[in-house]
């Protein structure tokens, strides 16, 4: 085993070996790895009578990460709002033919369909627009202003849980808005439980270890009734998961809408007080 991990090192550094189809094999393995120990750890989701408010930074996050749990929740009647970060404008910059206000408008009508497909009612849909691949730019005032507004509508719905995405996950933007709300739920003085949802942590699985092997705040969501309805869902956000003409390739890696397909959905649990993962006291954290 030494002996070809090895030498698939060597033919790699020769370039012998194709460099970009090895990564994606060892990509999918550290993958399918990685679903393997959550379904054998993870205690069930338990739904309940809640409402729940789903953050995401772009039109689409909400779907690849929870939206199989969204369709479930709303199915059984239960209130779901999901707020929406960015305007999604930087997805395609320079595009010949659509400028980012374009590209705004036209994931806002992705998003409005992707949701009405999962269930969720127009009036539960909230954009917050700023601008999109700012984030982790933010000045003072700005970043003040924006966590103002997500304190001030989580005062208004008053979620029972929040669904954010992890931190790390691989995206500035996304530990950016982590970030903004977690302070906002602080200034909000309210205390939902609250579940971090990977996004593109699954493209690099080694953000997901230190979860995996360290955290006991854990739980999987099977979605396989909702399976179809989340990939219907999905298929609405074409503008990222195929090529936008004239371009050639699409937004989003193919491998990466890939991963999304699963008939359960994982998540971890923020202790709010502490402003940490919920994590095993009994077990150290990898580094």
């Amino acid at each position: 085993m030494r002996r070809a991990i090895l030498l698939t090192l060597i033919f790699l550094s020769l370039g012998i070996l194709d460099r970009r189809r090895i990564k994606n094999r060892l990509r999918r393995l550290a993958i399918a790895f990685s679903r393997l120990v959550l379904r054998q750890i993870s205690p069930p989701y338990v739904l309940r009578p809640q409402t729940a408010v789903v953050f995401a930074p772009h039109q689409d996050d909400e779907t690849f990460g929870c939206g199989g749990l969204i369709a479930r929740k709303r199915n059984e009647g239960f209130p779901v709002h999901v707020v929406f970060i960015t305007d999604g404008s930087a997805s395609h910059p320079g595009h010949s033919q659509f400028s980012p206000a374009a590209i705004a408008a036209l994931r806002r009508r992705e998003a409005r369909a992707a949701l009405a497909i999962l269930g969720v009612e127009s009036g539960a849909i909230h954009f917050l627009d700023a601008p999109d691949g700012t984030l982790h730019q933010l000045n003072s005032t700005q970043r003040s202003d924006l966590i103002a507004r997500i304190a001030e509508l989580l005062r208004q719905l008053k979620p029972d849980e929040v669904f954010l995405p992890c931190c790390p996950d691989g995206s500035s933007e996304h530990d950016a808005a982590f970030s903004f709300i977690i302070e906002a739920l602080h200034h909000s003085h309210l205390r939902p439980a609250v579940w971090q949802y990977p996004v593109w942590s699954w493209w690099n699985p080694l953000l997901l270890f230190r979860r995996i092997f360290s955290s006991h705040g854990r739980c999987q969501a099977p979605t396989e009734d909702y399976q179809l309805i989340k990939h219907r869902a999905v298929a609405c956000y074409r503008s990222q998961t195929e090529p936008l003409p004239p371009q050639s390739q699409a937004s989003l890696p193919r491998e990466l809408v890939k991963m999304f397909n699963s008939d359960v959905e994982y998540f971890f649990r923020f202790n709010l007080s502490t402003g940490t993962p919920d994590l095993d006291p009994a077990r150290p954290l990898l580094k």
